[in-house]
């Protein structure tokens, strides 16, 4: 009997301590304003772990999250940052166009192609790669794709340093928050455009993939019998990695416009007016009120000044 009411008094104290640090760290008042020095005002302000709120003598309350903790800035710059890996890797492999095996399942000469050479891989394991020596002599589609995911690293770079020094938690001179606050969305922008050029040139690389393989798919097959064999290209691992990457980038930069709503101060409805009673003086109490001495000189000098409307 002991040991089951020890049991049961353990459990519910145990959850009334579960209970009260939720509600502890749920609550809006973990720091309030001191009226030490200000014991009438209209505004009061306190704090939380979540948000920070301001009521009003009219009962009026209003609370702001907060936007510049570690889940937003730096989750975005983070994000941001592996978006942009992930772009530079998909820039640098050569697999964006494989060789389709499906006709073929066992060859002993195996090729694939990338945005700067194309590579030839053999059974044995020996691998031979060949830049392309030309530029006028590749399709305009396939350059399009070199400059779109070569803006999107650019602009990513350049979002990534610009994001990095608007870092709250890094400081530069006497930099204002609401300064850092336009660095945020500056570099959120650079990021989301960023991105959507690696989604972009991806898409159009894959696009002429598609095209090119239905194309000699038709070559191939005519009248329902085989005429020719070709070589036909299907999705490679970097497409793959640009499509992931690039939505990574716009992510980050969509976290970090988001954060620096948190950074620019913003402007509120109502003024902060505090009231003081008669003869209060911070530090000293309540003193009497001071009577004003008049010099009769001063009487007389007033005196001796006439205007033009003293004879109206």
């Amino acid at each position: 009997m002991s040991v089951t009411m020890c049991q049961s008094m353990g459990f519910v104290v145990s959850l009334l301590g579960v209970a009260g640090t939720i509600a502890s760290t749920c609550m809006d008042q973990w720091s309030t304003q001191d009226l030490y020095n200000n014991p009438v005002t209209a505004v009061f302000n306190y704090q939380g772990l979540w948000r920070t709120c301001v009521r009003e003598s009219s009962g009026f309350t209003e609370c702001r999250s907060y936007f510049t903790i570690l889940g937003l800035p730096v989750m975005g710059f983070l994000v941001s940052s592996l978006g942009l890996t992930g772009c530079i890797a998909a820039t640098a492999m050569d697999a964006w166009s494989t060789q389709d095996l499906y006709d073929n399942p066992v060859t002993a000469v195996f090729q694939y192609q990338g945005l700067w050479r194309s590579c030839v891989s053999q059974s044995s394991g020996l691998t031979e790669c060949r830049p392309y020596l030309t530029i006028l002599g590749l399709p305009a589609m396939f350059q399009a794709v070199r400059a779109l995911m070569i803006v999107g690293i650019v602009l990513g770079v350049l979002g990534i340093l610009v994001a990095l020094f608007s870092l709250k938690c890094l400081r530069m001179g006497n930099m204002e928050d609401s300064a850092k606050g336009k660095m945020t969305l500056t570099a959120g922008i650079m990021c989301i455009v960023g991105g959507l050029c690696a989604i972009c040139g991806v898409s159009v690389f894959a696009n002429m993939l598609v095209t090119n393989f239905w194309m000699s798919t038709a070559g191939m097959y005519q009248q329902g019998m085989m005429q020719t064999i070709t070589t036909r290209y299907t999705f490679g691992a970097a497409l793959f990695v640009g499509w992931v990457a690039g939505g990574l980038a716009m992510v980050g930069g969509v976290l970090l416009c988001i954060a620096c709503r948190g950074l620019v101060p913003e402007e509120t409805h109502y003024k902060a007016v505090s009231y003081k009673s008669a003869g209060y003086r911070s530090g000293t109490g309540y003193e009497p009120k001071k009577t004003a001495i008049i010099d009769a000189n001063t009487v007389k000098s007033d005196e001796g000044r006439r205007s033009k409307y003293d004879y109206v």
